[in-house]
């Protein structure tokens, strides 16, 4: 009777013995488990290699690319927003469909509530019909008031040399009219006749 069963035992207990060893050397933290599985702290979007083009009456207004776009659902303590972690390009057009302006950065964010647009590290705006070039750490858009802005230091090239703010500049969202913060430099002052 012993033999009947011996094979029947070597089957069954070393499985047996595997699977205990292995559910017994499993931890998991489940506060980890809890922050890695939070459906709020996900992206509700997430995509890589994004295009995007806006346009306004079949006219290409702006043309958006970026390695990678995360976009949040509102939150208890966050508004929704739209995450460039990798940076972008962004390429705008006027009318009649010739390339204005550009602006690069290394990391963006767009709040959808305030539409408000946040550019940081290396930031580079150029204005081509006016030949002017921006570069500057940080860079704010506010699309309701058509306002770019920075508090951090800019360096502004125009046709008459290189000016830089110490304390930022204020502008128009088209980069035409514009006042530097605690300015230096070149610059030339048209006389109003």
């Amino acid at each position: 009777m012993d033999d009947y069963f011996q094979p029947w035992r070597n089957k069954i207990a070393l499985p047996f013995i595997l699977g205990l060893a292995v559910f017994f050397s499993c931890e998991n933290d489940i506060k980890k488990v809890k922050e890695l599985t939070n459906a709020k702290e996900l992206p509700v979007i997430h995509a890589t290699g994004i295009e995007t083009i806006y346009s306004d009456s079949a006219i290409v207004r702006l043309k958006i690319t970026a390695p990678e776009l995360k976009e949040f659902a509102e939150a208890e303590e966050r508004d929704p927003y739209i995450e460039f972690p990798q940076g972008l390009k962004a390429v705008f057009y006027n009318k009649s469909g010739r390339i204005e302006s550009s602006l690069e950065a290394e990391y963006a964010v767009y709040t959808k509530k305030t539409k408000q647009f946040e550019a940081s590290t290396n930031v580079v705006v150029k204005n081509f019909s006016e030949q002017q070039e921006l570069y500057t750490e940080q860079l704010f858009w506010d699309q309701q008031s058509e306002k770019i802005w920075s508090d951090k230091f800019v360096k502004i090239i125009t046709e008459n040399g290189p000016t830089y703010g110490e304390e930022g500049f204020e502008s128009d969202h088209n980069f035409t009219k514009f006042r530097i913060k605690k300015s230096r430099g070149q610059m030339t002052v048209e006389d109003e006749q």
